[in-house]
């Protein structure tokens, strides 16, 4: 329910600014036909009802999402407004209100999220029950109605006239009007049946159910109650002449003055603004094509420019200029974003990468590139990442297909590689170095002098590696130009610390399956495995030969095996059966087509 309930907020949020714009186009057309204000909240409407739109360059809507989705599982959430200033004040609270409780103690937005989804589902609840039990009061109290004619019934217990139902809508007239009056009422209430307003408005106060918590959205169902009234007024007074549009007004008036302050059903209609409704009457002048022209113009760049989404910014800002400022973690959240990934663990990237160059201080040399991949709609994408030193700022290119990727390392994982680089240690071994060129390679086993193994915290024995690069130190030329002797390379292993191994599960002895390996087992080098460590996380290696593609944490019962990868929202469920794991596609949030099982959950 709380992802729902972000996803109405978000939706909310964008039509708010559609209302701004309404409220705006409403003063400019003051001489405009009342049709046209309905026309304008009808595309409120519209953004309110259709939870997707397309996107164009011309949208004046500043942000289509600004709560994520993933909000209570990122790591560091944040909100996307569309202003930068507002997005640093807010952020950094989210940060703190997300900080990790004491003891795994939920933080404050895993509490009053859900709290306040809650109380959206009451609040939709109330109003809707709210209508529907005004309105069977009210089909009671109009249960001994007169028919005089077709649909026009009259009532003792009526007050003032409306229009009640649906898909045969009735008019109920109260018996103190005189015959004049009558005529000009039952025209107004058969105005309303033409128009379909009784749709409308039902369908309106549905949103408005829906999107109560907006205040926004309160005035935008005032006006538009006001507007249809008045849009009705004018389709009945169009042919009438001066003296029959004050008997219409008078008319108005008679109906107002027994009207109870507050309607008793949000479905029957009734008067609202007679004063202002009285004014329009007395000075209705049918438009000119000219204004009529100018009513349309607007209505539709309004439509354009707030029914559409911005395209997402494919940049975000960029920090600092030395490798040590990666921000791993900010960078595939913001990709995830580009690219409307929900789990920011499904980027991958190979070996077939561009070339780091660094300085003789670690900082970019040139515009960096990163290669990427990943996998959406049954299908898989490439794209690339752009260092930009002149203004910096990082840039996502617009993604490709391309052919499933056969070796696949975690983006995440490369980046760290880069960011924790032992700085010190490749200094000591190239004390000379004028720039270093950093490559990602698939194969090797950590060994020999010129290999550093290291994790997060350092140089440190690993538990198992993750990423393997060449560092080829280079100096520079009388030329200006850079070389490498070649022999100089140095092998760098990032990786995971040494930890206790509880168990090795391998496969495939049938898609979805994974084996307690014993000691006995031997494993082919095209095998996949998983290993499950003392200190609650897993590594997962879709072969022997290649480096772990994913890792993350793990909860286990004594039926259930259930798998957190790191820096993504996905769950992966397995069930135990014996010495036996398989996976529960439909518990798990990725239902992975069964072929691919051995990337698990690389995918």
């Amino acid at each position: 329910m709380t992802e729902l309930f972000l996803h109405v907020v978000n939706i909310s949020i964008s039509a708010s600014w559609l209302v701004l714009a309404v409220l705006l186009a409403r003063l400019v057309l003051k001489r405009a036909p009342k049709w046209a204000y309905v026309l304008l909240w009808g595309i409120v409407g519209v953004r309110l009802i259709f939870p997707f739109s397309l996107e164009s360059a011309l949208s004046l809507i500043p942000s289509v999402e600004t709560i994520s989705p993933t909000i209570l599982t990122d790591a560091t959430p944040k909100v996307y407004t569309g202003f930068p200033t507002l997005n640093q004040s807010i952020n950094p609270v989210l940060s703190q209100a997300a900080a990790s409780a004491p003891d795994s103690a939920p933080n404050l937005l895993e509490i009053w999220l859900p709290v306040l989804a809650v109380l959206w589902f009451f609040g939709v609840a109330a109003l809707l029950g709210w209508s529907a039990v005004s309105y069977l009061r009210l089909r009671r109290r109009v249960a001994t109605a007169v028919r005089l004619e077709d649909n026009l019934y009259q009532s003792e217990a009526v007050l003032s006239p409306f229009v009640l139902g649906l898909v045969h809508p009735r008019m109920y007239l109260p018996f103190y009007l005189d015959q004049d009056t009558m005529e000009h009422v039952v025209a107004h209430e058969r105005a309303h049946i033409q128009r379909r307003d009784h749709w409308w408005k039902l369908l309106a106060f549905v949103l408005l159910s829906v999107y109560w918590f907006n205040p926004l959205l309160w005035l935008a169902y005032l006006l538009l109650c006001r507007d249809i009234e008045l849009a009705c007024d004018e389709k009945v007074v169009r042919g009438m002449e001066p003296q029959q549009r004050a008997d219409y007004s008078q008319a108005l008036l008679s109906c107002s003055v027994r009207r109870p302050a507050i309607a008793a059903c949000p479905l029957a209609f009734g008067e609202v603004g007679v004063k202002q409704r009285v004014k329009s009457v007395l000075r209705y002048q049918r438009p000119t094509v000219l204004v009529v022209s100018a009513s349309l113009v607007v209505c539709t760049i309004v439509g354009v420019c707030f029914l559409t989404n911005p395209p997402i910014p494919r940049g975000f800002p960029m920090q600092g200029h030395n490798v040590a400022d990666l921000d791993p973690q900010e960078i595939t959240e913001q990709i995830a974003r580009i690219e409307r990934l929900q789990d920011a663990s499904t980027l991958n990237v190979n070996p077939d990468q561009f070339e780091v160059r660094l300085n003789a201080d670690f900082q970019w040399v040139d515009t960096g590139t990163v290669r990427f991949f990943y996998w959406q709609n049954q299908q898989s994408y490439s794209a690339q990442l752009q260092l930009n030193l002149e203004d910096n700022t990082y840039t996502v290119t617009q993604p490709t297909t391309c052919p499933e990727q056969t070796t696949i390392y975690k983006l995440r994982d490369y980046l760290e590689a880069l960011k924790y680089l032992p700085q010190e240690e490749i200094r000591r071994l190239a004390p000379d170095a004028d720039q270093f060129s950093i490559t990602h390679v698939a194969e090797g086993i950590p060994g020999g002098e010129c290999t550093i193994t290291y994790t997060d915290d350092g140089v440190s024995d690993l538990g198992g590696w993750l990423i393997h690069l060449v560092v080829q130190p280079l100096y520079q030329k009388a030329n200006g130009g850079y070389h490498g002797t070649g022999d100089e390379a140095i092998h760098l292993f990032y990786g995971t610390p040494p930890t206790q191994l509880l168990a090795t599960y391998w496969g495939p002895s049938r898609p979805g399956t994974l084996h307690l390996k014993t000691p006995d087992t031997s494993l082919d080098f095209d095998t996949s495995y998983l290993e499950l460590f003392s200190d609650g996380t897993f590594l997962w290696s879709p072969s022997v030969l290649m480096s772990f593609v994913a890792r993350g944490y793990f909860e286990q019962t004594e039926d259930t095996l259930t798998l957190y990868p790191k820096g993504g929202a996905s769950v992966y469920v397995f069930h135990k059966e014996g010495d036996t794991l398989t996976y529960d596609a439909d518990a798990s949030t990725q239902p992975l087509p069964m072929e691919k099982w051995a990337y698990l959950p690389g995918v």
